[in-house]
């Protein structure tokens, strides 16, 4: 039985001592290959090196990192010179590295490297074939992890850019064994469904292992196969994956992508109200320069001295060029209103008030909108949204179509 009983500091700034007063471990050289590499604001790097078997937490101050002379990253094989220790405040083990070496390249760059150079030779990274993304989207396709950050962002950003635009997930493993294939059938599916009008791609960030199925092939081509654009949304601005190159735009973050295949409802009604005063005043100017013109014309010296009948045939002249005027000004007047109708339309048909005036409604449990009567469970608690207010209800009875009775 231990007679003295210690704290939990106590005994990891213990370790700490001891790691500190082992010659060895105060300057040790460890080969190993990058992996989570971040550089901070401060300066500080924080990365982590690991083998087959292994890996251990490294932190590089800036003092030391400014003495590098390359940048570190991900699947690079280094061999650093550090001291050992225990961070105190969480027991974690790690080097301090104090100098690093470049011994090329980790086996995941290498194969990262041989893949872009192979589909770069096939042409799928070619710009020519990147499709535009679409003006006004109907609807958005994700292909994520349902769990994931990175969808609560997307939606987060798409609902507050366009206000009750429709968004289809196809849930799919962003790491791990099988990912990569669940991505693409994911892509094949959202094509197969034919709904979505443009694709975001991707999940948050982390380490080259992490991201790792973003760089398989199979990613790469149902990518390059996809009808629909594909926006690739993959960790954050420095993490770049084979599915970047192969995708028809690149997005940093999950949030990036969603306001660049979202339109800002509130821009749109700005343009358009720009354009249509625009019209407006140059119609208006162009009826006052031709008005100017016809009066310059009557009252010029030339058609007050010709003979009676040379005046009257120059005035019928005169008549017929301003019904002619008239008539263009009218119809470019109907053109121009017949695309601010349309595009009115396109934004009135994705207004969610709209929907509820034409006697539909919106059914929610908590925060989330259910759109399917299988997600209902019996006693649930639901908010009933309708025009001019809504209602809370619980559900006694559910009705599936093509069943009869109580679910």
């Amino acid at each position: 039985m231990a007679e003295y009983v210690l704290g939990v500091s106590q005994l990891n700034e213990y370790v700490r001592r001891q790691l500190a007063a082992d010659p060895v471990l105060r300057q040790v050289r460890v080969r190993g290959e990058v992996s989570g590499f971040k550089r901070h604001y401060s300066g500080h790097l924080y990365f982590s090196l690991k083998d087959q078997d292994a890996k251990v937490n490294c932190a590089m101050f800036r003092q030391h990192a400014m003495r590098l002379g390359f940048e570190p990253r991900d699947g690079m094989q280094v061999v650093v010179t550090a001291s050992a220790s225990l961070y105190v405040q969480n027991g974690a083990f790690q080097l301090y590295v104090e100098q690093m070496m470049n011994e090329g390249s980790g086996q995941l760059y290498v194969l990262f490297e041989q893949l872009k150079a192979r589909l770069q030779d096939e042409g799928l990274f070619d710009p020519a074939i990147k499709k535009p993304l679409p003006l006004l989207p109907r609807r958005i396709g994700v292909v994520t992890s349902i769990a994931g950050a990175a969808l609560q962002d997307i939606l987060r950003v798409a609902r507050r850019r366009m206000p009750g635009i429709s968004i289809l997930v196809a849930s799919a493993a962003v790491q791990g064994d099988g990912a990569a294939q669940q991505i693409a059938d994911a892509l094949d599916a959202l094509n197969q469904n034919g709904t979505v009008d443009v694709i975001l791609c991707g999940r948050g960030g982390g380490s080259m292992e992490e991201l790792w199925a973003f760089n398989e092939e199979v990613v790469a081509r149902a990518i390059h196969r996809s009808k629909v654009p594909v926006v690739s949304c993959v960790g954050h601005e420095t993490d770049f994956t084979i599915a970047d190159f192969v995708s028809d735009i690149r997005a940093a973050t999950p949030s990036m992508a969603a306001e660049l295949a979202v339109p800002d409802r509130n821009v749109l009604m700005d343009q358009l109200q720009t354009i249509a005063a625009d019209i407006r005043r140059s119609q208006m100017q162009r009826v006052q320069l031709l008005r100017s013109r016809l009066d310059r014309v009557a009252a010029s010296p030339m058609l007050t001295r010709p003979s009676e009948m040379l005046l009257s045939a120059r005035f019928d002249q005169l008549a017929q060029l301003k019904l002619r005027m008239t008539a263009a000004h009218e119809h470019r007047k109907s053109e121009v209103r017949g695309r601010i109708n349309a595009l009115s339309g396109s934004l009135a048909a994705l207004n969610p008030a709209a929907v509820m005036e034409r006697g539909y409604a919106v059914i929610q449990s908590g925060d989330r909108v259910l759109t399917d009567a299988k997600a209902l469970k019996k006693n649930m608690q639901v908010r009933i949204r309708m025009q001019h207010g809504s209602a809370d209800a619980r559900i006694e009875q559910i009705t599936l179509e093509g069943e009869h009775g109580e679910a």
